[in-house]
């Protein structure tokens, strides 16, 4: 039986023109939150209370550079996907403005997505809910590529944009330089004839076409190609066409400063353009999602050329750079936004964090107490990688004796960053409660337990747990009350049963009318 014969999607258009972009957002918008909790599209990299406190530092000094403008600071958040950046950037940000003397109206927050379900599962988030009804936050659909119709965006004053992995999923075009000439790299598209393949499955190929003096309506971007055309002996160039229009549409929506703080995967400089050879490649996260290196370089020379500035890392990493962009009128400064980027820069990074606890994996099961609390440090309080440790600091607990007050930090630091983006992260709650509950600290481990029994209902082990808490306060019967309930629950459950007989021995013993008829006897 002869092959089927492929089908012909598109031929020989720009890259940025291309239908995969359009079937990627389709993807977003039909998946909502379920790509990133059952797709598994990364995430954590820029979903952790280290990045979220870095940005909040930069944000907060731009406020500061902008002045008392009578206009609250917005902050526009591109793509907030599961809104754990969110929740982590508003809480960090909100210290700030409270240490510094800010009311809480100094700022207001939008998170933007092309999803309709994102949106709807953030105003029923019980952890946004807290900023939404403070009025520092509040939510708008959003799509880089679509006319803006921003409520939002229609005020005044100065603006913050936060855009991470968001410009590697938006359409870019393609260019090839070699021996001094410039070509065009326009792609076809295939598929089997299965009439709805996925992403993954179809069939990219390309053919270089000469480019045209003007390629561009904007005499910048033409500018940039040409500079890339002298610069570079060969190589091949995504030139980042939906970012860049996105970011012009942002900005002439603003009549004050602007600042874009971008974290992505790309090229910041543009010596690294030289390591891009053959045909553009395509990364894919699922079956219908994909991300390719942004040039983050061509993003900082518009940003110059247009009379801006960019804040470039100072190293170089293929899995995240943090780039800083800044738009303002003549004469606009913004020393203490530089400032705080670079003191950012200059210390470790979420890129360095993430590297160092892949290494750390190996080895986490030699970890000592103290070790442990180094690293829940260096993450500034992650209950992910805490929940990853919990297992190595449980077997150590009952040894602990001068990290004991550290311990009891940690976790009730650990737990005001938890914001779950499924049920297994809940567990967190149980594993505080242990933690407290074998340091003594009873209060604050009974607290755990009840949220640990409000989100996952009655257990033997949570209501034995919750007993001895409330025996570890000494009272007794709450204690006996929670004991019987855990053998109620599971009668096999042995450190219950011993418990409670251990509680109706005491209780026999402390009684007077018991104790004189045991004498009696």
């Amino acid at each position: 039986m002869p092959d089927p014969q492929p089908h012909v999607l598109e031929t020989d258009v720009p890259l940025s023109q291309s239908l995969i972009w359009r079937l990627q957002r389709d993807f977003y918008v039909k998946r909502g939150l379920k790509a990133w909790t059952e797709d598994r599209v990364p995430e954590f990299i820029t979903n952790n209370p280290f990045i979220a406190e870095i940005y909040a530092r930069i944000v907060f000094n731009f406020l500061a550079d902008c002045g008392p403008a009578g206009k609250p600071l917005r902050i526009l958040e591109v793509g907030a996907g599961t809104g754990k950046f969110s929740y982590l950037f508003l809480r960090h940000l909100a210290e700030l403005l409270r240490a510094k003397g800010f009311e809480p109206e100094a700022v207001r927050y939008c998170m933007t997505d092309c999803s309709e379900a994102l949106l709807q599962s953030w105003r029923g988030n019980r952890y946004l809910a807290e900023f939404a009804e403070r009025g520092m936050l509040e939510f708008e659909p959003l799509q880089a590529g679509a006319e803006i119709n921003s409520r939002f965006l229609s005020g005044k004053g100065p603006l913050a944009v936060i855009a991470n992995y968001v410009f590697d999923g938006l359409p870019q075009d393609a260019f090839v330089i070699r021996d001094g000439r410039i070509y065009e790299a326009l792609v076809s598209t295939t598929a089997a004839e299965n009439p709805s393949p996925s992403l993954s499955h179809l069939q990219l190929s390309y053919k270089n076409v000469d480019v045209a003096p003007n390629r561009y309506s904007d005499a910048i971007w033409n500018r940039i190609l040409e500079l890339y055309r002298n610069s570079l002996p060969t190589a091949t160039i995504l030139f980042p066409s939906g970012a860049l229009n996105f970011l012009e549409d942002i900005g002439k929506l603003t009549d004050g400063p602007m600042l874009v703080l971008a974290a992505d995967k790309g090229f910041p400089y543009e010596g690294e353009l030289a390591l891009c050879q053959g045909t553009p490649t395509l990364e894919f996260h699922a079956a219908n999602c994909f991300s390719q290196m942004v040039n983050l370089d061509a993003i900082a020379k518009y940003f110059r050329n247009a009379g801006g500035t960019a804040l470039m890392p100072q190293k170089h990493s293929s899995s995240l750079s943090i780039c800083g962009f800044l738009q303002g009128k003549s004469g606009n400064q913004f020393p203490a936004t530089s400032a705080a980027y670079e003191e950012a820069q200059a210390t470790i990074g979420p890129d360095d964090l993430f590297i160092l606890f892949a290494w750390l994996n190996a080895h986490m099961e030699e970890m000592t107490v103290a070790q442990i609390l180094s690293a829940l440090r260096l993450t500034r309080w992650d209950p992910i990688a805490f929940l990853r440790l919990f297992p190595v600091l449980a077997r150590q607990l009952r040894t602990v004796s001068l990290e004991r007050m550290d311990l009891r930090e940690a976790v009730m630091r650990v737990w005001a960053n938890h914001y779950p983006l499924n049920a297994s992260e809940n567990e967190i709650a149980f594993d505080c409660g242990v933690v407290l509950l074998e340091l003594r600290f009873y209060d604050d481990a009974l607290a755990m337990f009840k949220e640990s029994q409000r989100i996952f209902g009655a257990s033997a082990a949570t209501s034995y747990n919750l007993g001895l808490c409330h025996q570890g306060m000494g009272r007794c019967s709450e204690a006996q009350a929670f004991m019987v309930d855990a053998c109620n629950l599971d009668p096999k459950f042995e450190p219950a049963r011993r418990a409670l007989e251990k509680l109706q021995n005491q209780n026999r013993a402390s009684d007077p009318v018991q104790r004189n008829e045991l004498k009696d006897s």
